[in-house]
This record gives C-alpha cells, structure tokens and sequence, in this order.
C-alpha cells in the first residue's frame, strides 16, 4: 500500500517540474552571457528574471513553508536594489558606488537563503530520480551566479583584485567613453560572470590577480562553495539511492 495520497503525488511532480524549469533557466542564463558582453545591461534583465522565476517556484512548490515571506522580501529587495545600483552608476556615479556593498551583502544573502532551502528539500525528497539530480545541478548553477555578483561587486570596490591585461578594457572601450567610470564595471560584468562558473568548478580563471590577498580571498569563497555543495549533493544520492 501506498504511502503517498494522491495530493502529496501531485505535489511532488510538481515540485520535480519546477527543479526542471528553474534548471533550464540557468542554462538559458549562461547561453545568453555572450549576448551581455554585446550588451551589458542584459545581464541584470536575466539576474532580475531569474530571481523572479525562483521565488515563485519556492513560494509554489517549496517543503518549507517557514521564511517564505523572507525569501520573497529579499528577493524583491536584491530586484530593486539592482535596478537602483545599475541606474546610479550611470547618472550618479557616487551614489552607485556607495550602494555597490549593500546590493552584494543582499544579494550574496538571498542566493545563501535560496541554496540553504534548496538543500533541505533535497534533503527532504523521498526518493532520488532524475528531476531531484536536476534540482540538484540548478542549486550548483546558482552558486556560480551568486558568485558572478560577487566578483563584479568586488571589481567595482577593489580592481586591483583583477588583472587588467587578461579582461582588455580596449575591447569595450566605447561604454566606458558613454558611460565614464560606470563603463568599465558595466562592460566587465559579463566576463566576471562567466569567469565565477570557471572558479566554481575549480578550472580557476586568469582574471584574478594571484598577488591580491583580496582576490585570493573571494577565489577561495567561490570554490569552497562549490565544493561544498557537491559534497553535499554526493551525500544526499548514497543516502537515498537504497530507497529508489
């Protein structure tokens, strides 16, 4: 005799449609990052869709109905402080500048609470089938795009983290000469996140300056991270592999 009703039933395949969805989502997000270094502001449309697309599917599908309105209030918080970073930085230079620290903590904060809660319903999970280990490679993905905020937000507060020669300023100089000292973090964005999905799987990346104990310092957070979770991940499918 079955175990499950036929609500929890239902509710199970749709939380596996909304693994599978949010994973084809960051796949989408990295096939179009060649589109952002064409245009940058791109990269916030995909972050901001991105983020709306995870609280919706976790106030939907999620097995933890505590902090949900916390989820759903630092995501719209990170939202809106991107799109006021993004516009200070191009008309208030200083402004943008100044909230650079504030919109990574919020950020690095929602993506924490998000994979936090990504974790423990994996954990939760019954039975380990082929839309849990999809669940399961989307939480790495994030991982990699919270580190991609970090890394821009570190260029923005210490370039001397990065090495100039390897990231070329004179590619993109055009955005620079539109958008004075906002150009150089706008056109660079694009990059710095493709270079966390390197650091993530421990590839490592030649934009980092090796003589910074600045940049050392994030390089580490970003692969222990990744590591981490990987661990994590193992440990989840031995543990739940008897009971398929």
């Amino acid at each position: 005799m079955s175990r499950f009703t036929r609500d929890q039933i239902h509710r199970l395949r749709k939380r596996h449609h909304g693994y599978i969805v949010m994973l084809m989502c960051e796949l989408a997000f990295l096939i179009l990052l060649p589109l952002c270094d064409i245009w940058p502001p791109l990269l916030s449309v995909l972050l901001i869709s991105l983020t709306v697309v995870l609280v919706r599917l976790i106030g939907r599908y999620s097995l933890l109905p505590r902090h949900q309105a916390l989820v759903l209030n630092l995501g719209l918080l990170a939202i809106a402080l991107e799109v006021t970073w993004q516009l200070s930085l191009r008309w208030l230079y200083p402004l943008g500048h100044w909230l650079t620290l504030p919109h990574v903590l919020i950020w690095l904060l929602f993506f924490f609470l998000t994979t936090l809660r990504m974790i423990q319903s994996l954990i939760r999970e019954p039975f380990v089938t082929l839309a849990v280990v999809m669940g399961a490679a989307q939480g790495y993905l994030l991982i990699g795009v919270a580190g991609g905020v970090l890394l821009t937000a570190t260029y923005e507060l210490h370039p001397l983290a990065f090495d100039p020669a390897v990231l070329n300023a004179s590619l993109h100089s055009n955005l620079t000469e539109r958008w004075g000292d906002a150009g150089s973090v706008l056109q660079f964005a694009p990059v710095l996140m493709a270079a966390s999905f390197n650091l993530l799987t421990t590839v490592g990346s030649g934009v980092m300056n090796s003589g910074d104990v600045t940049s050392q310092v994030v390089v580490t957070a970003i692969t222990v991270s990744g590591q981490l979770y990987v661990a994590i991940l193992i440990a989840l499918i031995l543990g739940r592999f008897h009971q398929r």
